[in-house]
């Protein structure tokens, strides 16, 4: 078995741990000591990978972001298929989704609206706009307009326990922003 795999299979287990204490806690109260417990390994083992439990959500977000950013870049002219691939990547995601329910953080759940609202501005911009000129001005409330109601419909079908599949849901929202 190859370092690698075994690395990989720690971090995930440690996900999952977290995704299991934010069931009951919050992120704030969470110690090194429950989640190592939880997933099954040894504190030192916990250190082996992370300082602390900030940079674990810390390199998970960042991996996170590369994905999603990646998923807006291929999807640029195509707002539909772009929401509905977010949708479906994040029904995987059960620590994002965990982390964004009132026991994740405020600053994560800050920092993830501001991303959000960077890639909107960003990439989707062109597309929800379908090319219309914009001031600077425009450009910022729109943006943030948009991520802020994504991020509120994402939220709330997390919140719901993802009753909608990820075609409804982005259906619905779709309807919304148009």
């Amino acid at each position: 078995m190859s370092h690698d795999t075994r690395k990989e299979r720690t971090k995930k287990a440690l996900e999952d741990a977290m995704v299991e204490l934010l069931k009951q806690q919050n992120f704030d109260e969470i110690s090194t000591s429950d989640l190592a417990k939880t997933a099954h390994i040894s504190r030192s083992n916990f250190y082996n990978h992370y300082k602390d439990k900030y940079e674990m959500i810390d390199i998970y977000q960042q991996s996170l972001f590369n994905k999603l950013e990646y998923i807006f870049d291929k999807n640029q002219f195509d707002k539909r298929a772009a929401f509905l691939e977010i949708f479906e990547f994040l029904d995987r995601e059960s620590l994002f989704a965990a982390l964004l329910t009132q026991n994740g953080t405020r600053e994560i759940q800050t920092f993830i609206r501001t991303k959000l609202q960077k890639m909107i501005s960003q990439d989707l911009h062109e597309i929800y706009l379908d090319g219309k000129a914009e001031t600077p001005v425009e450009t910022l409330y729109s943006s943030v307009y948009v991520s802020h109601a994504v991020f509120g419909v994402y939220q709330m079908w997390v919140t719901r326990g993802k009753r909608e599949t990820p075609q409804e849901i982005t259906k619905l929202l779709l309807n919304m922003l148009d």
